[in-house]
């Protein structure tokens, strides 16, 4: 056994068996300077340009949606 752990170590393996049912994937072209803001947020928060941006889209779809 470590004598510590972090987060990384629990990561799961198993893909989510409802990922299909959750994401529809989709290809949309954005300029490079656009993808950079997106990618410098992300390594700044340990995470993936693409999480980054989809949680970005997700907030603006609520936006449209409430207006």
């Amino acid at each position: 056994m470590k004598a510590e752990y972090s987060l990384k170590d629990f990561k799961g393996v198993m893909k989510n068996p409802f990922y299909d049912k959750l994401i529809t994937e989709v290809v949309v072209p954005v300029q490079k300077e656009v993808y950079q803001v997106f990618a410098d947020i992300a390594a700044q928060n340990g995470e993936e340009p693409e999480k980054v941006m989809r949680r970005c889209l997700a907030d603006y779809a609520k936006k449209l949606q409430e207006h």
